[in-house]
């Protein structure tokens, strides 16, 4: 049903409005009613101005007038305003988008372009007039939706410019990205030799293309001009060209800036035909904002093992490296496949990686300077003795650990290290289905140990009704032939509150904001839930069993710990002592 059909007497009542708006105002002709090349209903019209005339068109959108109608200059690619969009030309009056209502008309619309139109022609006749106040802030996608390559100024790269010798050239590393027809420039280190620029991930450089090329100081940026061609650009640098080789077809990037930090960039080559690109510089060295709590900034000096990096434990990880842990210990064998697409926070770039190594690279990408210590193994599972006793050293040296394995025989192992070393524990899993999930966690001298919390929680779930339909409190549930698996809705809701109840441990202490040590989440009506986020805290604090108090040696025991002692504490030369 097109546009006539739907509102007959709204549009009835547009053609009457323009007649009459044409008819009060002497330089508005209409021509003609028509329709564009996608089927919208327009109106070619004229607007005769002091030094020339204006053919523009209004068209009306087929979910007109719920959205805005909007004016075009009728010739494609016409410039009349400098309050015109890119791409279409589209004047931008006085109604928009952003404060459209369905009462503005066709006849408004006109009315406004040729205010604007009658400006621009009094600032052509005297630019002391005063151009056109814009109603609009302008936003940087929108600046850039015109330029489909760009140059990033990083606060690290303004550092580096700040620092340089002003006489010399400043030699660069560079990658440079294309996705969606949109390429970005990014400089990765500089100086010779090469050191990285800070708040640059250095992995950025071995996954992209990279490129080499020169920053050099001029005089005055207003002697260069980003269409110019390679011979012009070197002819105006003169003995300031870096280059003392001609560069055949190998591409090289130049950057060119002034005292007043203005940058110009290029990329180029000399070859049988000569090319230059010149890059629209995308300036990042404002100040930054404050976007992170005040009482993160702790983060970066803790440690966080975590122990399988599947759906669940991939989201927590890269949602602590954005909270701005910095130091990680990650646990997983598995090689990350297709199938885990559904729900993992990876993608297809990692599939046939390891798991752990595919969210060690996220988390570079994403915390700058992360140290990330990986393991491709399985805790508690068939794995050479020494090498496991190496993974839970590295383990115990950690402020906290994460099971996110939802594997009993791991999480045993896990609660007996933190339990040996006093390290805080948070676990969790989702309900088969995706209609709940359980969360807990052990903070040494505040909780019970997490054998303890996991032994409380059991009994608690035993006093409950049992769970429907043969559903059980696992990932994944097969009945009557159906295998009931979790979403990643579901999965993410967990990762988010478990990352909450992460932070709440390493940053809050005493002071958290989580009364009890473990909840059972519910995302549906169903079981004990009443609805969704309906959530049931379990109160472990029965849980809590005073230390065993140690029990002193006998003379015996004492004797023959006596050789023990003296092994652990003589040179690397006791090694060869024999044994007694």
């Amino acid at each position: 049903m097109g546009l006539l059909d739907q509102q007959a007497r709204r549009m009835a009542r547009e053609r009457r409005l323009l007649i009459e708006l044409a008819a009060s105002q002497t330089n508005l002709t209409l021509q003609r009613w028509g329709k564009t090349g996608t089927g919208e209903l327009c109106i070619h019209f004229e607007l005769a101005l002091a030094i020339c005339n204006f053919h523009g068109t209004l068209i009306y959108p087929e979910m007109f007038p719920d959205v805005p109608a909007y004016v075009v200059p009728q010739k494609p690619g016409e410039r009349w305003s400098h309050h015109q969009y890119l791409g279409e030309g589209v004047l931008c009056l006085q109604y928009g988008p952003d404060n459209w209502h369905p009462a503005i008309t066709g006849a408004d619309l006109i009315q406004s372009a040729n205010t604007l139109l009658w400006n621009e022609v009094f600032v052509a006749i005297d630019p002391e007039f005063g151009a056109v106040h814009s109603r609009h802030i302008p936003t940087v996608g929108g600046l850039l939706r015109g330029h489909s390559r760009r140059f990033l100024v990083t606060p690290g790269l303004h550092e580096v410019f700040t620092r340089a010798e002003a006489a010399t050239p400043l030699a660069l590393n560079f990658v440079r990205r294309t996705v969606a027809g949109c390429s970005v420039v990014i400089a990765t280190s500089a100086g010779t030799p090469s050191v990285a620029i800070p708040g640059v991930p250095a992995s950025l450089a071995l996954e992209n293309y990279e490129g080499q090329g020169f920053a050099v100081l001029v005089d005055n940026l207003s002697d260069f001009d980003v269409s110019m061609s390679v011979g012009l650009l070197k002819s105006a640098m003169g003995s300031a060209w870096p280059w003392n080789e001609d560069l055949g077809d190998n591409l090289r990037y130049l950057i060119l800036r002034d005292i007043s930090g203005a940058v110009l960039a290029y990329r180029l080559h000399e070859g049988a035909e000569p090319d230059i690109w010149s890059y629209h510089v995308l300036d990042f060295i404002g100040p930054e904002n404050q976007r992170l709590p005040l009482e993160f900034k702790t983060l970066s000096n803790v440690r966080v093992a975590i122990i399988g990096l599947g759906s669940l434990g991939s989201k927590v990880a890269v949602s602590l490296a954005r909270a701005g842990v910095r130091n990680f210990v990650l646990v997983d064998e598995d090689i990350f496949a297709p199938h885990n697409l559904v729900r993992n926070e990876l993608n297809w770039l990692d599939v046939g990686f390891a798991k752990v190594a595919a969210v060690a690279r996220e988390l570079k990408l994403v915390a700058i300077g992360a140290d990330v210590k990986t393991y491709t193994a399985s805790v508690a599972g068939q794995e050479n003795s020494k090498f496991a006793g190496e993974i839970y050293d590295e383990v115990a040296t950690c402020n906290l650990v994460i099971d996110a394995t939802a594997n009993s025989k791991a999480f045993v192992v896990l609660a007996a290290i933190t339990k040996r070393n006093d390290i805080s524990m948070v676990w969790g899993e989702v309900f088969a289905g995706g209609v709940g999930a359980m969360m807990a966690r052990s903070r040494p001298c505040l909780d019970a140990d997490a054998l303890a919390v996991r032994s409380h929680i059991y009994g608690v779930l035993a006093t409950m009704p049992p769970v429907p339909n043969g559903r059980s409190t696992e990932y994944a549930h097969e009945a009557g032939g159906e295998v009931r698996v979790a979403s990643d809705a579901d999965v993410s809701a967990l990762a988010a509150a478990m990352t909450q109840f992460t932070l709440d441990t390493l940053c809050a202490g005493e002071a958290t904001v989580y009364p009890v040590a473990a909840y059972l989440l519910g995302y549906r009506k169903y079981w004990e839930f009443k609805g969704p986020f309906d959530t049931i805290p379990i109160d472990c604090t029965s849980a809590r069993r005073p230390k065993d108090a140690r029990e002193s040696l006998t003379e015996i025991e004492e004797s023959d710990l006596v050789p023990l002692r003296e092994a652990m504490e003589a040179d690397t030369h006791a090694a060869h002592n024999s044994a007694k």
